[in-house]
């Protein structure tokens, strides 16, 4: 009977730890934040969208004509109702945009001349969506 119970506790506990722990994952919200002295703004787009002000925003958008080409324009407006805006035609920094999805955190930074000079673009789990 003791090696029974011995098993029976050694199965238990084997079983136990096959059994997978569900976590919720990591959340966070990015609020869109502006710094005109370093001249850089990042926020998350989802994380805007659900905010209780009517007032922030961020987001990029690509253009193309046979032209021009293609460029990039990125925009943030903050909660204080602070406004920045950054253009390039760098046709790696269309690509970052173009990969973004609409919760995609983004961040970018521009010259003293409004040129974007970075942009990030970052998509992940943690982010939060957007609301329907």
């Amino acid at each position: 009977m003791k090696r029974f119970t011995q098993a029976l506790g050694t199965s238990v506990a084997l079983v136990l730890l096959a059994v997978p722990v569900a976590y919720a994952g990591s959340k966070a919200q990015f609020f869109v934040t502006i710094n005109t002295t370093a001249r850089t703004a990042y926020g998350a787009m989802g994380t805007a969208r659900n905010s209780t002000d009517a007032i922030q925003n961020i987001y990029c958008r690509t253009f193309a004509d046979a032209t021009s080409g293609e460029s990039v324009r990125c925009f943030a407006n903050n909660s204080a109702s602070v406004y920045v805006s950054c253009y390039s035609s760098s046709p790696a920094l269309v690509r970052s945009v173009q990969s973004a999805n609409d919760s995609a955190y983004i961040y970018f930074a521009w010259d003293a001349s409004g040129v974007c000079q970075a942009i990030d673009v970052l998509k992940g789990s943690h982010l939060e969506p957007k609301a329907p």
